[in-house]
C-alpha cells in the first residue's frame, strides 16, 4: 500500500515538472509557490504548498477543527498543511503556521470550515472535511474523508454525492493528474475542460439558481 508522503512527493515532482517554468518560489520549511500566473493576479500561482505540521500543530489542528484528525489526514498534514493546487483546495491548520515562509507564500484555509463551522446537516457526523474543488464559475463540490477511509465529493449547497474514491492515496493519485491536464504548456485553462470530477454535470446549473434566488432575496 502506498504512503500518503510518498503519493505527495511524486504528484510534487510532477506538478513542479510542468509548472516551474511559469515562475516558482521556493520558501522555508518546504513551502513553495510555483505555476506563476500574472495574467490573472500579480501574485496568482497555480500551486501553493505550506509547511508540514509537527506535533504540537497537529494538536493545534485538532483543537481549530473540534475533531479528531483521521490519519491518513494527519500524514497529509504532516508533509504538508494544506495545499491549493489547480483550483483543489486541501484544508490546513491556520493557528501556528502563519506565513513563517516570509516570500507570500500566504496560509491555507482552515480546517474549521466543514468541521466546526458551515455543516451541513445532512453531512454525516464521522465525516471530516478536508477540502474543495470549483467548479466553472458558481459551483463547488466539497470534500470529506470518511471513517472507513473513501472521499466523498459533496455538492456544497445539495444532499448530492458526486463521486467517491476508496482511499485518500486514490483520491490524490486521480484528481490532481486529472486537474494538471485541464491546462496548456502556458498554465491556461483549456476551454471546455470538465472542472468537478464525477456525477456533477447539472452542479453549475443548481448553483447558479441558488445564486440568482440569493441575490432577489
Amino acid at each position: 500500500m502506498q504512503s500518503i508522503s510518498g503519493v505527495l512527493q511524486k504528484l510534487e515532482h510532477q506538478l513542479r515538472e510542468r509548472l516551474d517554468p511559469l515562475g516558482y518560489v521556493d520558501a522555508e520549511n518546504d513551502a513553495f509557490m510555483t505555476g506563476h500566473e500574472p495574467h490573472k493576479f500579480p501574485h496568482f500561482y497555480l500551486f501553493r504548498r505550506y509547511s508540514g505540521l509537527d506535533e504540537e500543530g497537529m494538536l493545534a489542528a485538532e483543537a481549530e477543527c473540534g475533531r479528531h484528525i483521521y490519519e491518513p489526514y494527519r500524514e497529509l498534514l504532516s508533509f504538508m498543511n494544506g495545499a491549493r493546487v489547480l483550483g483543489l483546495v486541501l484544508q490546513g491548520s491556520t493557528g501556528v503556521n502563519l506565513d513563517r515562509s516570509g516570500q507570500g507564500v500566504g496560509q491555507p484555509i482552515s480546517l474549521r470550515y466543514g468541521n466546526f463551522c458551515e455543516r451541513p446537516d445532512y453531512i454525516p457526523q464521522g465525516h471530516f472535511r478536508i477540502g474543495s474543488i470549483n467548479g466553472d464559475w458558481h459551483s463547488q463540490g466539497h470534500l470529506f474523508l470518511v471513517s472507513t477511509g473513501e472521499v466523498e465529493l459533496y455538492n456544497a449547497k445539495f444532499d448530492l454525492i458526486g463521486k467517491r474514491w476508496s482511499s485518500l492515496v486514490e483520491f490524490l493519485i486521480d484528481e490532481i493528474p486529472r486537474r494538471l491536464d485541464l491546462y496548456d504548456e502556458n498554465g491556461r485553462e483549456i476551454p471546455g475542460s470538465k472542472k468537478l470530477p464525477g456525477d456533477t454535470d447539472d452542479w453549475e446549473q443548481l448553483a447558479a439558481e441558488v445564486a440568482e434566488q440569493e441575490r432577489r432575496n
